[in-house]
């Protein structure tokens, strides 16, 4: 999407402060529930079959999620990166996971062992083919490394949340550096595994800036429950986020996980400094977007 057209957003629907009406909301709500159906039993039967193409479907089902819920995508920055490659994303909000997992070639997201309890949610993100981690059992960091492997051996994508938890979308958390290890297993199994930074960010509401205060109509923190956020998410109407793709980096460029880690970092954080003071206008253009 350009950026004219985020200057003349259609505010059809809405209310005279943006908000959209209730009968939008209400739409927005069983046109959510009547194309998952569908979709996800589909989904469920790619995977059943264990289909090689079964990420179309999943994909499929986060962008229509993601366009039902008003949210406008930005691509800014370099394309994706080619074969298996580790993404590595700063984290905001349960929104992210939609961002992403419609966009990121083949990629299944890494996450914490208690999603997959969480009911429809756990189901949902287990038909991504999520690989689910016990954070609290060190002990298995090698084992999960292999699964990670594993995954990238059958031409398979990964996506980490290296801050282990959301923020505010003000702020870069310190990244840990254990789940990349599966680069430096891909490097000695003679892989050349690809690492690539993202930086995600939500920018406008409406058309215009998503100043500070209003960081929490998107940002999910804490103990935060996801019925309530999404209700009052709905009332905000469209919500522009950009996705900025660092360049693509190799293990080898670094001396280890924790170098690169730092590396990733680093380049997160200027990109979401990048989109703090909007120099996105005067930087790269944006790649492509819904």
């Amino acid at each position: 999407m350009d950026q004219a057209s985020d200057q003349n957003v259609d505010l059809q629907g809405t209310d005279p402060d943006g908000k959209p009406a209730g009968w939008l909301i209400y739409l927005r709500v069983v046109g959510i529930l009547f194309v998952s159906s569908p979709i996800l039993a589909l989904q469920a039967l790619a995977i059943f079959i264990r289909w090689p193409f079964w990420w179309n479907g999943a994909a499929l089902w986060h962008r229509t999620v993601t366009r039902m819920l008003g949210l406008q995508v930005e691509f800014t920055g370099h394309g994706f990166a080619e074969g298996p490659v580790l993404y590595a994303s700063n984290h905001i909000s349960w929104l992210d996971i939609l961002v992403l997992g419609g966009h990121l070639p083949r990629a299944s997201f890494v996450a914490k062992a208690e999603v997959e309890t969480w009911g429809v949610i756990g189901k949902i993100a287990s038909l991504h083919k999520t690989i689910y981690v016990d954070r609290a059992r060190r002990n298995t960091t090698g084992t999960t490394t292999n699964e990670l492997a594993d995954r990238v051996a059958q031409g398979d994508s990964l996506i980490l949340f290296p801050e282990s938890t959301t923020t505010w979308g003000q702020h870069v958390i310190p990244f840990k550096s254990a789940l990349f290890g599966v680069a430096e297993k891909a490097a000695e199994n003679d892989g050349d595994m690809l690492v690539q930074p993202i930086t995600i960010s939500y920018v406008g509401v409406n058309g215009a800036p998503l100043v500070r205060g209003q960081k929490p109509w998107v940002a999910w923190i804490g103990d935060m429950e996801l019925s309530p956020h999404l209700v009052q998410l709905l009332q905000r109407g469209r919500i522009k986020v950009r996705v900025e793709l660092h360049a693509p980096i190799h293990l080898r460029d670094f001396g280890c996980r924790k170098e690169l880690a730092a590396f990733c970092e680093l380049k997160v954080k200027e990109g979401l400094e990048r989109a703090h003071r909007d120099e996105h206008q005067h930087g790269p253009q944006p790649r492509h977007g819904q």
